[in-house]
């Protein structure tokens, strides 16, 4: 008998606990502004904003994003041979945008990197090469520590104008500094000529 007694209380302050959390929460959401009310839900300014870009045509959404950069452009790529995109750098450096570069250095063949390296240095972008104890085969640009651009797009024609490429651009403050983050560590870590 008292355990029944017991378990009846026990389901009575549950219920309560129900009803007043239900009640407070009602409460908040009709009589507190919308700054002091708890959020049930996340809020549009806490949800990132990503966009797709495909290719063939990702230079089409591409170099308006490096047109669009006020402070800064930080690329690390695999393979960069596309001189329409170290145009758009090289001008965004004439600018005043800070512009950098980390290139893989190890590529087999033809090394494209190697042509791009010289022709960006001559104009004026700081680059360096990735560290040779690893293949760095990330393909992401930062653009003014707001946004970034990653995917599968390697910065060179084909991949911008033949072949089926895809790649987000992100609008996440967290995400955009994990990102930072990478690449201050792999820029740390490069080497400035490939000899």
């Amino acid at each position: 008998m008292a355990f029944r007694v017991g378990l009846f209380w026990l389901f009575i302050f549950f219920a309560l606990g129900i009803l007043l959390g239900a009640g407070f929460i009602i409460f908040a959401s009709t009589n507190l502004p919308p700054s002091a009310a708890p959020s049930l839900s996340p809020s549009a300014s806490t949800c990132p904003a990503i966009t797709a870009i495909f290719s063939p045509g990702g230079q089409d959404e591409i170099v308006p994003l490096i047109g669009s950069a006020s402070s800064s452009l930080d690329v690390e790529m695999y393979v960069f041979s596309y001189q329409l995109l170290a145009d758009e750098l090289i001008s965004a450096q004439a600018r005043g945008v800070s512009v950098r570069v980390l290139l893989e250095p190890a590529l087999s063949g033809d090394n494209a990197n190697l042509k791009m390296a010289e022709t960006l240095r001559d104009g004026g972008v700081d680059v360096r090469w990735a560290d040779p104890s690893r293949t760095n085969h990330a393909k992401f640009l930062i653009i003014d520590g707001k946004r970034v651009l990653v995917g599968s797009h390697n910065w060179s024609w084909h991949a911008m104008n033949t072949n089926r490429e895809a790649s987000v651009l992100v609008e996440d403050a967290a995400t955009v500094s994990e990102f930072g983050r990478a690449f201050e560590q792999d820029w740390g870590a490069a080497y400035a000529n490939n000899t």
